[in-house]
């Protein structure tokens, strides 16, 4: 049989055997010089602080402390290990202290995701009316594409996302906040401009561009021309609002987006299109994980933001 040789001191992988709480007690005793000093500033009993250093002793299978009539002094090895722990506990100190405070911070802040039109449309007025009612609370939105602003919340970088959501992703809960129509957009010199209507008939003979994310529409507008007996053209997809835009002025084709981001895209001198004969809306909503626990500064924007969405839809139907 053969026998494993045991492991060297020097060996890196080998456990280090230490509690954190008795190095901390021999640090006060060292530095206090006394075991009933240190049981008094730890707010423990003397023979507790005795136990600790007992343990810490027999752990390293060394003597750290000698007690004489008057105080108590290290022997040459403690003042070897008060050095280093030392440099370790104030790092962790200094490590533990920022995390208190970014958990303090996070307590009056909220991270939203949300893709750039929907930070530009949407958000703006949002924020500035939270920001009046909650003065001491920091709104830090993160414009990215859609797939990224969902990524966002998955590995924590964000407390909730506002997007088109189709609830088909069980990672996350969500909630409505409206449903957008969606219209074309056609520069003004259009064929589809003079009337501001268009049938499916007369839309596909137009390229349809529309950003990547909405490939599921994309599905079922061409299942509906396909039960018409007509077929779409290729048309290009872009993820940036921006770049599709530049697409649309350079005549590639006829771009559809929900009607608050055709709105934003008119004062480009753009002609709003009504869709007819096909019902199409995009459902925007606060996303977050499915088991989140937001804290209550988050639970409160939302709040907020529903409110607001509620009566700005109230005031475009009066």
């Amino acid at each position: 049989m053969k026998i494993k040789p045991a492991r060297r001191a020097s060996d890196p992988t080998a456990p280090l055997r230490l509690e954190l709480v008795d190095l901390e007690t021999f640090d006060a005793v060292a530095t206090l010089g006394s075991f009933s000093a240190a049981a008094r500033q730890l707010n423990i009993t003397q023979p507790s602080v005795t136990s600790r250093i007992q343990r810490l002793e027999s752990s390293l299978g060394t003597k750290l402390l000698v007690r004489t009539t008057r105080k108590v002094e290290l022997t040459p090895r403690g003042g070897l290990l008060r050095a280093e722990a030392n440099k370790t506990l104030a790092g962790l100190r200094r490590i533990a202290d920022r995390f208190r405070l970014d958990a303090v911070a996070a307590r009056s802040r909220v991270v939203v995701a949300a893709t750039p039109m929907v930070a530009a449309t949407m958000l703006p007025d949002v924020i500035r009316s939270h920001g009046e009612r909650h003065p001491g609370v920091d709104i830090q939105v993160r414009d990215l594409r859609h797939g990224d602003a969902l990524q966002a919340i998955a590995a924590g970088d964000a407390d909730v996302a506002v997007v088109a959501f189709d609830g088909k992703d069980r990672r996350f809960r969500s909630q409505t906040l409206r449903n957008e129509d969606m219209v074309l957009i056609v520069p003004p010199n259009h064929p589809l401009a003079r009337s501001g209507r268009a049938t499916l008939d007369e839309i596909v003979a137009f390229p349809l561009m529309m950003l990547e994310q909405y490939e599921t529409m994309k599905a079922r507008i061409a299942a509906e021309v396909a039960r018409h007996g007509l077929s779409l053209k290729p048309a290009a997809s872009a993820g940036n609002l921006n770049t599709l835009v530049g697409m649309l002025d350079a005549g590639m084709g006829v771009l559809l987006l929900p009607r608050v981001m055709a709105r934003r895209s008119l004062q480009a001198g753009h002609v709003m299109v009504e869709i007819e004969g096909l019902e199409l809306y995009r459902r925007f909503c606060i996303v977050m994980l499915r088991d989140a626990r937001p804290t209550t500064v988050v639970r409160r924007f939302c709040r907020h933001l529903r409110e607001e969405m509620a009566e700005g839809a109230r005031r475009l139907s009066s």
